[in-house]
């Protein structure tokens, strides 16, 4: 006979069973009335962003509640992605002004906190730092604490990334001289460069073994030497060569930044060789062949991430990767606008030592 705690215990698992069904399919429900919602054209035009607008950005808190205010709901972030990826182009550029026109600093206090910090000038140092302070606040956008919200929820920064990516379009193809477009841009590029600092970012080797979803991105994104296909792919990852990727906790399987690498025995002096000429898939690399390490194609992969230092980034830390794993390299050659530029290992090393005593002297 079971036990009564048993059976308790079992009553229990299967509530708490229903109740994680019952709370998925109220979930799946709310994001199918969600994107429902905004699957059709806008109604209300402008008034209905302004309506949606108004309820999802929220004020920024006073400068004494900042740190004790409650964080908006998650459906706040949540309803903003879904209404503008139902948008089209023109209403995203509509939508985007707005956002940046009547959601981002409030000047009127801005120019306030600005005279009160000139009548400050004459006081204590502690009264004059929290002028400062208070100002620097108030310059703070609205839409740049909203941004930073979804960035907490799943998907929230790859969204943001082409957010501004759009936005950057509207930019380069002069849709709007806005300079609110401009500011907006500025702020984004800034949380971006933060949440994709180098210590955020991760080094990956890409090799035939790794996921068909990676290894088909890496073929996709490829922007100097296009893959003709699978098996052209599998030599770019095979004997003699390298593929190296940065990537993001916040964006799994997305290569943020691809660098191909070639090992050869000579330097060549053309690039096609390199590109088209492969080992055997079957053969096994000989160390005593491998003297140089080409870098003949670096591609990025997120254009909401321009201007934000990856690539550079990228080819220092393969370098030290590849000074650790592979001792023989002497030479490393960088190929950048069909020209190469040479430095020897030696010269490299040299030269991160004077960089290091640099960094120590001025440390002293």
């Amino acid at each position: 006979m079971t036990s009564h705690p048993v059976i308790l215990a079992f009553r229990s698992s299967v509530r708490c069973w229903r109740h994680r069904a019952l709370l998925r399919v109220a979930l799946e429900a709310s994001d199918v009335r969600c994107r429902r919602r905004y699957s059709t054209h806008i109604r209300g035009g402008v008034s209905g962003m302004e309506e949606i607008l108004s309820r999802v950005v929220a004020p920024l808190p006073s400068y004494e509640t900042r740190d004790k205010s409650p964080p908006p709901p998650e459906t706040n972030s949540l309803e903003f992605m879904y209404f503008y990826k139902s948008l089209d182009k023109e209403d995203k550029l509509c939508f985007l002004t707005k956002l940046s026109q009547d959601f981002g600093v409030d000047h009127k206090s801005v120019s306030e906190l600005a005279l009160k910090l000139l009548d400050t000038q004459l006081r204590d140092l502690a009264t004059i730092l929290l002028a400062e302070d208070r100002l620097r606040y108030t310059l703070t956008p609205r839409y740049k604490q909203l941004f930073s919200h979804i960035s907490r929820v799943e998907g929230g920064v790859k969204f943001l990334v082409d957010l501004r990516a759009d936005v950057l379009e509207i930019i380069s193809s002069k849709a709007s001289d806005s300079p609110h477009i401009r500011d907006l841009n500025g702020a984004l590029k800034s949380l971006l460069s933060e949440w994709f600092s180098v210590g955020l970012l991760r080094l990956e080797r890409i090799t035939w073994q790794s996921p068909c979803e990676i290894l088909q991105k890496i073929s996709q994104y490829e922007a100097v030497h296009p893959v003709r296909n699978w098996t052209d792919l599998k030599r770019r990852v095979g004997p003699y060569r390298r593929c190296y990727a940065f990537t993001h906790a916040a964006m799994p399987g997305e290569p943020l930044v691809v660098l191909h690498v070639a090992l050869t025995e000579d330097i060549s002096d053309n690039i096609q060789s390199i590109v088209r000429e492969f080992a055997t898939l079957d053969s096994d690399e000989d160390v005593n062949k491998i003297n140089s390490a080409v870098f003949y194609s670096i591609s990025s992969t997120q254009a909401g991430l321009q201007g934000v230092e990856l690539g550079n980034v990228l080819i220092k830390r393969v370098v030290r990767e590849l000074q650790v794993s592979e001792r023989g390299l002497q030479v490393f050659i960088y190929n950048k606008q069909s020209h190469f530029h040479i430095r020897r290992l030696t010269e490299f090393i040299l030269a991160q030592l004077q960089l290091l005593e640099l960094e120590l002297s001025l440390r002293i």
